[in-house]
């Protein structure tokens, strides 16, 4: 795992090295760059796999080619077999060496061949041409901005802020406030773009094109029954975490004690000669709290079990987790797993695998459960499902999916996921700025289950999970593996009857095929979720300095993003507890944070 940076423009800037340096948190163990008249290549290393001789950047038998990747590739050396006998040579035993081949065979398609985690580059020097791509679900980060001239990439956005000064971008952060997350290309800076999951980019001639390689497929598929079902999901996920625990330095896995978590831990363990390093955080808030849950599945797995707990105090640490994330957020939950990977190095630990993507996959979240039992209903006179948003015991956002009434399953998807009351809360500019998700269109033919995967697969999955998870792991130098996140795993899944995977219990799948590795109590315990007990926090008459600060009437009108009037009248409500204005108030804390960190990087840069 490393950190990669590009810059394609003549004459390159002075002393490129310095920006490449804003990455050495990513790769601590080793640096390299290539150098030509046009092309600064650099990369920052974090050593996993072939330590000794796996230094990047790689290039070809002639040199022509020249690659630098941030991830793993977990079928290399079947790749590298292959490319064998079409007579490649090869110096190291790393996997990056195995896309320099790759491309040379298959040009612009090479990442077809690869099953992984990625973010890479390769400079075709006689060609001109540079060639981007990134994994399938965006589990590695690639932000580029276009120069005047040229062009420039790197695996973070600090290292292209001195490449210009871009401001605030309206249209992302009104987003943020509409769902809580910025999509995909977007970033909240104008001018800096993320390059889409599963896409590859080319800057030739001074043009960028975009193109994907590929897609998730929903096809329709006979009967099948259920037993059959989960030998196919058991033995592709099994295959996954085989893979995916490949690594010549120390590993552990995150364990919450949910049933994603557990699963990854369980199969883990059935693979090694010792105990497994586990980890999990507690929380001072019974709310949040499953640490019992964790405690007993370590016990039952036999696992080295590390606990570290989550406290009020630890709010105080959000400045410099948000300093990590670079971009603000409608939440706090970077800051637990920025504490659980922090835990993870103090332990001497590299790699640690994880569970997120299992309720993308698999249907596990509340809004895909809500979401079917509102459909049958939406169809019901309107002063009807008010009656029942009213009557039922439901989340708020089911309460506004219900009495809204809509048929279009992108718009309940946003309705499910709403910030809040932002009415009156946005400056006019971001009020009015671009609606980004109007540009979300899903395939008509599919259900709505399946465009509400679709959009977990394009939106949230990868701008906000992924997202957090990369930037806390990198934080302290950890790479984070992610086995539900194998394509061929959701391809597979992709196939399956939905009658599967819309029965209760949710994850129907994944709880039968680990009935022989589980106690019976975590197969049927409900999902939980990690989180951080901001909304509490909020509630405090007073906040740190910091925070007080940010949230100041003064701040609030000097920044100019905000009403600041409507945020002491929201913050006021939260407080005395007549509505939860939780998401709102971190949405517009971590904004204001964010600002002013930005105005220092600018006044540095």
């Amino acid at each position: 795992m490393c950190g990669i940076l590009g810059l394609v423009t003549s004459p390159l800037p002075p002393h490129p090295q310095l920006l490449l340096n804003c990455l050495a948190h990513r790769g601590p163990d080793d640096e390299g760059v290539y150098q030509d008249a046009q092309m600064f290549l650099g990369a920052r290393r974090l050593s996993i796999i072939d330590l000794a001789a796996g230094h990047q950047p790689l290039s070809n038998e002639d040199g022509s080619l020249w690659v630098a990747q941030n991830g793993e590739l977990y079928n290399y050396r079947e790749v590298r077999a292959e490319l064998e006998k079409y007579g490649h040579q090869f110096r190291t035993q790393c996997d990056t060496e195995v896309i320099v081949h790759a491309y040379e065979e298959w040009g612009v398609a090479c990442p077809k061949h690869l099953r992984g985690i990625f973010a890479f580059a390769v400079w075709d020097r006689p060609r001109q041409r540079l060639f981007l791509a990134r994994d399938r679900f965006g589990v590695k980060p690639l932000y580029y901005r276009a120069l005047a001239p040229g062009f420039a990439f790197a695996s973070e956005i600090r290292p292209l802020l001195p490449l210009g000064q871009p401001g605030p971008n309206a249209s992302a952060l009104r987003a943020l406030f509409t769902v809580g997350f910025i999509p995909t290309p977007h970033t909240a800076f104008a001018g800096i773009f993320k390059l889409p999951a599963a896409h590859t980019l080319i800057y030739e001639n001074d043009q960028i094109k975009l193109e994907p390689y590929w897609s998730l497929d929903f096809q329709p598929s006979s009967p099948i029954r259920l037993s059959e079902v989960v030998e196919g999901f058991g033995a592709h996920l099994q295959r996954a975490v085989t893979e995916q625990r490949m690594s010549e330095v120390p590993l552990g896995a995150l364990l919450s004690g949910g049933l994603d978590s557990s699963s990854i831990a369980a199969l883990l363990q059935t693979q090694m000669n010792e105990p497994l390093h586990t980890f999990n955080i507690a929380f001072e808030t019974a709310q949040y709290d499953e640490a019992r849950h964790a405690a007993r599945v370590a016990r039952h797995l036999g696992t080295t079990h590390h606990q570290i707990v989550f406290r009020e105090a630890d709010f105080e640490r959000y400045p410099q987790v948000l300093a990590h994330l670079e971009e603000p957020q409608c939440s706090a939950t970077a800051l637990p797993i920025y504490l659980l990977y922090e835990a993870c190095r103090q332990a001497g630990l590299t790699v640690i695998l994880t569970g997120e993507g299992a309720d993308e996959l698999l249907g596990g979240y509340h809004w895909f459960q809500g979401d079917q039992r509102a459909r049958p209903l939406l169809g019901l006179p309107r002063s009807w499902r008010s009656l029942l948003a009213a009557t039922l015991p439901i989340s708020p956002a089911g309460r506004a999916v219900l009495r809204g009434g809509e048929r279009n399953p992108r718009l309940r998807y946003l309705q499910w996921h709403t910030v809040g009351d932002t009415a009156h809360l946005l400056s006019p500019d971001l009020a009015q700025a671009e609606d980004l998700f109007e540009q979300w269109l899903a395939a008509p033919q599919i259900s709505p289950f399946r465009q509400f995967q679709q959009f977990e697969v394009h939106g949230r999955l990868v701008d906000f999970i992924n997202f957090e998870v990369d930037r806390m792991s990198m934080a302290h130098s950890i790479e984070a593996r992610v086995p539900f996140l194998d394509h061929e795993l959701w391809e597979f899944v992709a196939a399956v009857p939905e009658t599967w995977l819309t029965r209760a219990p949710p994850k129907t799948l994944l709880r039968h095929a680990m009935r022989s590795h589980l106690p019976a109590t975590s197969l049927s315990r409900a999902k939980q979720g990690l989180a951080a007990p901001y909304a509490a926090w909020l509630r405090r008459p007073c906040l740190p300095e910091w925070a007080e600060d940010a949230l100041s009437a003064n701040a609030l009108k000097d920044v100019g993003l905000f009403n600041a009037a409507r945020v002491a009248y929201l913050r006021a409500e939260h407080q005395a507890g007549h509505f939860d204005h939780g998401r709102v108030l971190m949405g517009v804390l971590s904004t204001q944070v964010w600002y002013k960190q930005l105005e220092r990087m600018r006044d540095k840069g």
